[in-house]
This record gives structure tokens, sequence and C-alpha cells, in this order.
């Protein structure tokens, strides 16, 4: 039996028994790093957790995993419960911030002490001066909201190390989440009615301090978990991490010998007219934290607007995508049809459409250049709806890499059973499965 087909009858075998085995119902709880704050369509970690555990089992020459969309790091997590190196990118600095601080240290000692620090300064501080000044501040936050925010920012920048600055920036990113003017039943920024926002009782210090005082367990658990299995060098991970605030689709284009076994990955669908802005969910917790501490590139630009850094990513541009439509046609004949599928409906549907297929495969050289020959790929992929029609990203993309020497392995369905984004928008029905593509390298 070849490598990949015993790869196929071994995953395809839980679903033979089960076949909502990979639904994961039940077993889709976050926990210790996992949990340090809500991030839009978030993967199940035991589920990825399983898959990478499979393939390291059939291919023991597995020792890096890299993820070109790295979100809120549940890979990058699992990898390193695994003893994994990792590396991962993703344009959106706040990813970037959750997944430099889910890598450690884990200094809990000087941790607990910084955190009472903190809380005291908090809790001291008088001063009524505003630390964000942006457009349209007091419409996503009240006057008096605003002043405790200010009060936490002046606390997190009193603090002198960055590793803990970081950590303090994520639970005041959920603060921030949990205090705005915004409502939280979807990622996208949407105005709470005015009377609804005159009657919330918000303590935002008070919440602040709660959810510092979570994450500390979470933490702490994290790095429990991490010393069992002899995963630390002192309060550092033993193995290596890297992140990089990056286009996926920058890089060299001509394949070459890459450094990375496995890649596992679930790319976010960049029409946020109809599906997760993650670039709108980020905007307000990037207004209230320091750039620096995140990455010294981050500037003002990446914030002129609330949809800047949705624009930045995948399909985020549509100009001239239905012009480059031919190219992409040549590589995917189910995108071809897609395409002519939409050619009654608004300009805009297909030109969506177009966009997001299009960067999605201006990404597959530079992805496919950081890894080995007969790495393996592993794709979580929503098919989403535009226009009544379901869009078959999953063949897509699976036309696209083939046409880049790459080959299929197997794949498989999941039911999604409790997805965190909205049940439905005005736009299109969300999804209720996702599609786990295994594809290959292949050796030159």
């Amino acid at each position: 039996m070849t490598a990949d087909k015993e790869l196929e009858k071994t995953l395809l075998s839980f679903c033979d028994r089960n076949s909502d085995y990979w639904s994961f119902r039940g077993k889709a709880a976050r926990e210790h790093a996992h949990a340090y704050l809500q991030y839009p369509a978030m993967m199940v970690p035991r589920m990825q957790g399983e898959i990478i555990r499979i393939i390291r089992q059939l291919n023991p020459w597995v020792k890096s995993v890299f993820d070109p969309f790295v979100g809120s790091g549940t890979v990058m997590t699992e990898s390193m419960l695994q003893g994994l190196n990792f590396y991962g990118n993703d344009i959106n600095p706040l990813a970037v911030l959750i997944c430099r601080t889910k890598k450690g240290p884990w200094f809990t000692a000087s941790l607990k002490e910084k955190n009472e620090t903190l809380v005291e300064f908090i809790r001291m501080d008088q001063d009524n001066k505003l630390e964000a000044i942006f457009p349209n501040l007091f419409k996503w936050f009240r006057p008096d909201v605003s002043l405790e925010l200010s009060r936490i920012n002046r606390g997190i920048k009193n603090e002198p190390s960055k590793w803990a600055r970081r950590f303090f920036w994520l639970a005041f990113a959920e603060t921030i989440r949990l205090s705005s003017n915004s409502r939280t039943s979807t990622f996208k920024l949407h105005i709470r009615p005015a009377e609804e926002i005159e009657k919330r009782e918000l303590h935002p210090i008070k919440t602040f301090i709660e959810i510092l005082h979570s994450n500390f367990d979470k933490l702490t658990h994290m790095k429990t978990l991490l010393e069992e299995q002899g995963l630390l060098s002192g309060d550092h991970f033993a193995g290596e991490v890297d992140i990089r605030l990056k286009d996926s689709a920058s890089g060299e284009k001509k394949n070459t010998h890459g450094s990375y076994d496995l890649m596992v990955t679930s790319p976010p669908y960049g029409d946020n007219t109809s599906t997760v802005p993650y670039g709108q969910y980020s905007y307000l917790p990037l207004r209230w934290i320091t750039p620096a501490d995140i990455d010294a590139t981050v500037d003002e630009k990446w914030l002129s607007s609330t949809h800047e850094i949705d624009r930045r990513s995948l399909g985020g541009i549509k100009a001239n995508a239905l012009e480059e439509a031919g190219e992409l046609a040549k590589q995917s004949k189910t995108f071809a049809c897609t395409i002519n599928n939409l050619k009654n409906e608004p300009r805009d549907r297909a030109q969506r459409v177009a966009a997001f297929c299009r960067d999605l495969s201006r990404s597959l050289d530079p992805i496919l250049n950081n890894l080995k020959e007969n790495a393996i790929m592993v794709w979580t992929l929503g098919n989403r709806s535009v226009g009544g029609q379901t869009i078959p990203i999953d063949h897509i993309l699976t036309e696209f890499l083939a046409a880049r020497g790459a080959r299929r392995v197997t794949s498989f369905q999941r039911i999604i059973p409790n997805k965190r984004m909205a049940v439905r928008n005005n736009i299109a029905k969300t999804m209720r499965a996702e599609t786990i593509l295994i594809m290959r390298k292949s050796t030159a």
C-alpha cells in the first residue's frame, strides 16, 4: 500500500465507523491557550490535532508545520503540543499578536506579580485623558467606557516587558469587544440601537480584570501540558516557533526546496460582504493597542478604514478580477464553470468569486515554495454561497494545486455543529459543512 493510500484509508476509516466523527460534536470546547479570546471562525483544536497526529504516525519524518493563514493560532498551538516546530503568517496584525502571545514564554511567577501591579495601577489611575483618538470614537464607545479603557491602556503601557504587555493586550482586546457599541452577535461592525447602548451596564475595568485572571489560569494550564511532555526549555517552548505579519501571496513564485514537512491551514474567504470580516472584527481592538508591540511594520495605514485589513486579505481587491478570470480558467475547469453559472447574476457576484480565487491562486506558489518535496497539505475549506449558488472552493483549489504538480490524497466532509458565526445574513446562507482536503506536494 502506498503512503497516500494508507493515509486515505486511515482518515476515512473514522468516517466509516462514525459518519459524524470529524464533526467533533461535544468535543469542540476551547481550552488553555485556545481560549484566550474570541476570534472569527476558529478551527476546532481537537480535530486539527487529531489530523496532525494521524499524519505523523504514518509519516514519522514530519517535524515541522506551516500555516500560511495562521489566524488565532489553533494549528500553531496543536503543533506545539505535539512538539513540532512551527512557522505561520497572517495579514491581520491582531492575529499576529494573538499567536506571538500564545507561543510563550511562560514566566508564570513573574506574570502573576505583573498582573497584580497592573491591576493596582489601573485602580489608582484617576486621569481623565483619552488614550485613543480616532474617527467615530464615541460612535463605538460610550464616553464613560472610553475613560475606563484609557486607564487600562495606560496601565498596560506602563509595563516594561513586551512579552507581558502582549499578554495584557489580549485580555484588553476581548474587553474592547465586550465593551464596544458594536453587536457581539456578529463579527462585523454593527452598531447597537441608541437606547440599547444607553441602558447597557458596562464596567470595562472589572471585565478586564476578570479576563486577565481567567487568561492567567489558561496560560498556567498550557504550561503544565507542555511541561508534562517535556516540551519546555526553561520557560520557553523547546522547539522553534516563528510568526510573521505577511501576505501569503508574497515571496518567491518559483518552487524550490522548501523548509516545512506539513502544511495545515484554513484560508479565509475574502468576500466579507457575505462572510467573515476578520479585519472589521480587529479594527476596534487595534485602535487601542500599541502597534509596535505587535510588529514594527504596523502603522496608521493598516487602520485607514474599518475595511483596510479585509481589503489586504484574499479577495479584498476586486479590480480586474473578471478580466483575469481567463487565466484562472486554464488552471481549473470548475472555476470556469462557476463563473459561467454566475454570468446572469449581478456582476459583483462573479467579481467577488473571481477576486478570491485569483488571490488564492496567487498564494499557492509561495506556499508550495515553503514546503519540502513530498510535503503533505491539509486544507480546511468552506464552500460559500454567492447569489444562491454554492461555490465549490474545494474542487477549485484541488485543480489549482494539481496544475502546479500536487496530487490529491483524499478529502472528507465534516458537519459544523456550532460554528461561531452568524447563522444567516442578508446576502447568503452560512455554510453548514467543511471539506478537509489532503494534498501532497509532488516530488520534483
